[in-house]
C-alpha cells in the first residue's frame, strides 16, 4: 500500500533551509517528491505539514501544498488497483506530471486571492444564524472545520474536483460513511454557491467545483425505517399513566402521525394561532425561508384534537401549545435551540423504550413514525405527488428518497394484479 505525507528533506545536514516535499513509500521503499519550496525548522509546523504564519505568504504557500497533496492522494486512489504492479519510481513519476499539472493550473502571483473557505465560511454561518437557522449555521461551521482540519486554511479558488476527491479517498480511508462526508461536502458546496454570487468575493460559476463537469456528491440509500401502520394501534393502547413522562411522549408521536408525520421541532414551537377551526395550519421549520415553501393546512382529524384538548386547557408560556419547551421559550433564541435539541435527543430516547414496550423490530424515532405515515399513504393508493405535497417537501425528490423502497413493493403488487387477468389453461 502507497502512502504519502508532507515532511522536510533534512538529508542535507548543512542546509539552514530544508525541501518541502511530499515523502512517498511504496513496497518498503521512500521517494521524495519536491514541492517547490524550502524553508527552516522555524518557519515548518511538522505537526500540521504545514508552514508557520512567519513564511512569507503563508497561506497561499498552505494552499499549493494542499493542492498538490490531495492531486497526490487522489492518484493513489484512483491506482488502487494497479499499485501492486507499480513500482514506486513509477508512482513517483506520475505523481510528479500531476503535480505538475496542478501547477500550471494555479493562479499566477499577482493575481489577488483574499478569500478562505473558513473566512467565507463564517461569514455565511453567521448569516443563517442571523436568520435564526441555527442547525444550518451549526452544520456548517462543523462542516468547515473538519474540511479544514484536512485541507488547511484553504482559498476557495484552490478547491477543486481534485481536491474533493483526495478529501473522499480520505474519508473512506478513515471509514467514514458516504452519507457522513457527503453532508459536511454539501455544505461546503453551498458556501460556495453563495460566494459566486457574491460580488465582493473573486470565484467565479468558472471555478465552481461541483457539478456535471466537476465533482459529484454521493449518496447511499439509507435503511428503509418505516414500521407497519398496526405498530402505531399498538403504540396508542400502551396503559401509560397520565402525566408520566412516557405518556407525554406517546402524546407527541401519536400527534405527528396524525398530523400527516409532523416533524417534531414543529411540535416542539407549535404555538395556539396556529390552531384554527379544526384544522392546523404552520409552515415546517426546515423549508420556511426557502423560495417555494408550502403552508400546511391540515385537517385535525379526531384523534389529534383528543390530544389537543388535553394541552389546550392551559395556557403556556410564548403561546405554546405542549410544555416541551415552555420553561425556556424567553431566553435567546440561540440558546432555546439548543435546549430544543436537548430534549429531541431525549425525547428519541424515550421513543425507543417505547418502542421496546410494543417489541419493535427496529429503533423507533420521529423519522420512523413520519417515515411510516409515508408509506402507510403509498400502501393505500395515494400518488407520490400528493404524498410530497401531505408531508411539506418542496420538490419531490425528497419524497421518492423516503419511498424508494416501498414503491417497489407497491409496482411489483400492481404487475401482479395484472398477470392474474391472464386466463389459466
Amino acid at each position: 500500500m502507497a502512502t504519502i505525507s508532507v515532511i522536510l528533506d533534512t538529508r542535507n545536514k548543512k542546509a539552514k533551509k530544508f525541501p518541502i516535499v511530499i515523502r512517498l513509500s511504496h513496497k518498503g521503499i521512500p521517494k521524495m517528491i519536491p514541492l517547490g519550496y524550502k524553508t527552516s525548522f522555524e518557519d515548518w509546523n511538522n505537526e500540521k505539514q504545514r508552514v508557520k504564519k512567519s513564511y512569507p505568504n503563508s497561506t497561499r504557500v498552505n494552499a499549493q501544498i494542499t493542492s498538490k497533496f490531495s492531486a497526490a492522494e487522489s492518484l493513489i486512489a484512483m491506482y488502487d488497483f494497479n499499485l501492486k504492479d507499480m513500482s514506486v519510481y513509477q508512482l513517483a513519476e506520475i505523481i510528479k506530471k500531476e503535480i505538475n499539472e496542478t501547477s500550471t493550473r494555479n493562479f499566477p502571483i499577482n493575481e489577488i486571492r483574499r478569500t478562505t473557505l473558513k473566512e467565507y465560511g463564517k461569514k455565511v454561518a453567521k448569516v443563517y444564524r442571523e436568520a435564526k437557522r441555527f442547525g444550518m449555521a451549526k452544520g456548517m461551521e462543523s462542516a468547515i472545520n473538519v474540511f479544514t482540519r484536512y485541507a488547511g486554511d484553504v482559498y476557495l479558488k484552490d478547491i477543486d474536483e481534485t481536491m474533493l476527491m483526495a478529501y473522499e479517498a480520505h474519508c473512506k480511508g478513515r471509514g467514514v460513511k458516504i452519507n457522513g462526508y457527503g453532508v459536511q461536502l454539501r455544505y461546503i458546496r453551498r458556501i460556495y454557491n453563495l460566494a459566486i454570487k457574491d460580488k465582493s468575493v473573486e470565484v467565479t460559476r468558472n471555478d465552481y467545483p461541483f457539478g456535471p463537469t466537476g465533482y459529484s456528491i454521493q449518496n447511499a440509500r439509507t435503511q428503509k425505517r418505516a414500521i407497519p401502520i398496526e405498530y402505531i394501534r399498538q403504540i396508542a393502547k400502551l396503559p401509560y399513566e397520565e402525566g408520566t413522562t412516557k405518556w407525554h411522549t406517546r402524546n407527541y408521536i401519536l400527534f405527528s402521525f396524525f398530523c400527516r408525520g409532523m416533524n417534531f421541532v414543529d411540535i416542539a414551537f407549535l404555538t395556539r394561532d396556529k390552531i384554527v377551526d379544526g384544522r392546523l395550519m404552520y409552515m415546517r421549520t426546515k423549508t420556511k425561508s426557502r423560495k417555494n415553501t408550502k403552508t400546511l393546512n391540515v385537517k385535525l382529524p379526531k384523534e389529534a384534537l383528543e390530544i389537543l384538548s388535553y394541552y389546550l386547557k392551559e395556557e403556556r408560556p410564548g403561546n405554546l401549545v405542549f410544555p416541551i419547551l415552555e420553561k425556556f421559550i424567553h431566553l435567546e433564541a440561540s440558546l432555546v435551540y439548543e435546549i430544543y435539541n436537548n430534549r429531541r435527543a431525549t425525547f428519541n430516547k424515550r421513543l425507543n423504550r417505547i418502542g421496546e414496550d410494543v417489541k419493535l423490530p427496529l429503533k423507533l424515532t420521529s423519522y420512523v413514525i413520519r417515515h411510516t405515515f409515508a408509506t402507510g399513504s403509498l400502501k393505500s393508493g395515494i400518488s407520490t405527488n400528493v404524498i410530497g405535497d401531505m408531508l411539506g417537501h418542496t420538490d419531490y425528490v425528497s419524497t421518492e428518497a423516503y419511498l424508494a423502497d416501498l414503491e417497489n413493493e407497491v409496482l411489483d403488487k400492481a404487475a401482479d394484479s395484472v398477470f392474474s387477468l391472464i386466463p389459466s389453461e
